[in-house]
């Protein structure tokens, strides 16, 4: 469907980790950081077109780019907005830090999927929706940016407002829309 030159790759990294303790992207998996795990699975799609999120300057360690909020503490809403608002393609592949296990190939069918007549293309894996393993196109950046203003910050209800669709992921996959949100769910995928 797109060539690399015409999608984004944005990863949110802004959580404030309350349920981990820590910066979640940092964590260790097999020897590398969440992040780069997200970052690799992305790169093989968009190349170095990637963007990542965070207020945390331990990522630029890392040598990704790096932006920070426009707007701090507003969750995904913010995150999204900030990036979106750079991003120079109509398509943007977005993914939050905390699914290690998310390969190039899921992304890949991802992308093939999405239909240009809508404006967010989010997964479902059985009954569990991921609007942060999706395909955004930049023009929601305006009606995010109306969200914010309105201290709106609830994702899927910025979803609910415009057309979009959700690809159930075939089973093959669903292990890969994991989040990573506490110290038990790390230690189940060490």
């Amino acid at each position: 469907m797109k060539e690399n030159n015409t999608i984004t790759g944005i990863i949110l990294a802004g959580g404030k980790s309350q349920r981990m303790g820590t910066d979640k992207g940092l964590l260790e998996l097999n020897g590398k950081p969440f992040v780069s795990h997200v970052y690799d699975a992305m790169q093989a799609i968009v190349g170095d077109n990637i963007v990542v999120v965070s207020s945390n300057a331990d990522y630029d360690a890392l040598g990704y780019t790096r932006i920070e909020d426009l707007i701090a503490d507003k969750g995904p809403v913010g995150g999204l907005y900030t990036a979106l608002k750079q991003s120079k393609t109509k398509f943007n592949l977005v993914l939050s830090v905390d699914v290690p296990l998310v390969s190039s190939e899921l992304l890949q069918w991802l992308v093939d999927n999405h239909e240009d007549s809508y404006l967010i293309s989010q997964l479902r894996a059985k009954d569990k929706v991921s609007p942060l393993i999706a395909i955004y196109d930049r023009s929601i950046r305006i009606l995010l940016g109306e969200h914010l203003a309105g201290n709106q910050l609830k994702l899927r209800t910025v979803i609910d407002d415009v057309n979009h669709q959700t690809l159930n992921v075939p089973e093959k996959w669903h292990a890969q829309l994991q989040n990573i949100n506490t110290d038990e769910e790390y230690k189940k995928i060490l």
